[in-house]
């Protein structure tokens, strides 16, 4: 008997309840948000919108745009939010914590509610299905580049380019001598078989998306990059196949976790706000970026026939 309710209770449906039940057990006992508030207003008035902002203004150096401080304040409302549900159900009791600990204590635990919910049959396919190019590997391609140094070539570069690339065009397939086309370059030259990634973190991510799009078996140019001018040769791209389901299972299941946790969390704001009435101040338009720029055009309008008549 008690090895068939050890069993049982390894089911995570039934552990999913018995938190479940836990936490709004808890609720009931410790009250509601209005046996605890009394008031359920949320009110962000001007003195926490402004204190926000000069906040956002010493970190950034800047003014916020309007909707920044939206995001801002719906921040602080979420935040005030899970601080009152975590209060009210008591997850206060043991423990001098700020407000901000309080409500990240009360998202962790909902979260944990959604980490325990499982897939239905064909559920985490389906999902694979809808995401699938985000599990696919990576494409690798094989390349030569001949490097043009601005620095020592100046105005002349654009030019060397051109007729460097009408040359190794006519010679062919590229060789050993090849390289020595271009100028020195403190990187490889040669690529085999690598990623845009391998390439990015060399030569840059311009350079490195250009050149996985070059047709293989072709001589293409001027690539640019942070150092310079490239003719490129592609030996090969490869292509990499579509990912297999049960090669990537275990990821796709993350994956649908965290998209169920929040999810979850989304929705469990979203109740919480339709029990207070949110009240937030008129923002303060003249200090926010989007005015402060619609100002400084108008006065460069107002200046621009000045000038004009002062030249006359």
């Amino acid at each position: 008997m008690s090895n068939k309710l050890f069993q049982l209770l390894k089911e995570p449906l039934l552990q999913f309840l018995i938190i479940g039940a836990c936490i709004y057990g808890a609720y009931a006992l410790f009250g509601t948000a209005e046996d605890d508030f009394r008031d359920t207003t949320i009110l962000v008035d001007s003195n926490r919108i402004n204190a926000m902002i000069s906040q956002w203004e010493r970190r950034w150096n800047r003014l916020p745009t309007r909707k920044e401080i939206d995001g801002l304040i719906e921040a602080y409302i979420r935040e005030d939010l899970l601080y009152r549900q975590a209060v009210a159900m008591g997850l206060n009791e043991d423990d001098p914590i700020t407000r901000r600990r309080m409500a990240q204590k009360l998202e962790f635990l909902t979260s944990d509610l959604s980490q325990m919910q499982q897939p239905q049959e064909g559920e985490l396919e389906q999902y694979f299905a809808g995401n699938a190019e985000s599990y696919r590997g990576l494409d690798t391609i094989s390349f030569i580049h001949v490097f043009l140094d601005p620095d020592k070539r100046k105005d002349a570069t654009l030019g060397d380019a051109a007729e460097i690339l009408e040359q190794l065009r006519a010679a062919g397939e590229p060789d050993a001598e090849t390289l020595h086309a271009g100028d020195r370059l403190m990187l490889q030259n040669d690529f085999a078989s690598a990623t845009e990634l391998d390439i990015k973190r060399q030569l840059g991510s311009g350079f490195a998306e250009v050149v996985m799009e070059l047709e293989a078996g072709l001589w293409h140019g001027p690539v640019l990059s942070g150092y310079g001018v490239h003719l490129v040769y592609v030996y090969e791209f490869v292509a990499a196949p579509p990912a297999v389901f049960e090669d990537v299972q275990a990821r796709v299941l993350d994956d649908w976790h965290a998209q169920k946790r929040e999810q979850f969390n989304a929705d469990f704001v979203k109740s919480l706000k339709s029990r207070y009435q949110i009240v937030i101040d008129e923002l303060p338009a003249d200090r926010l970026l989007d005015a402060q720029m619609k100002t400084n055009a108008e006065d460069a309008v107002e200046v621009e026939p000045v000038k004009a008549d002062s030249a006359s």
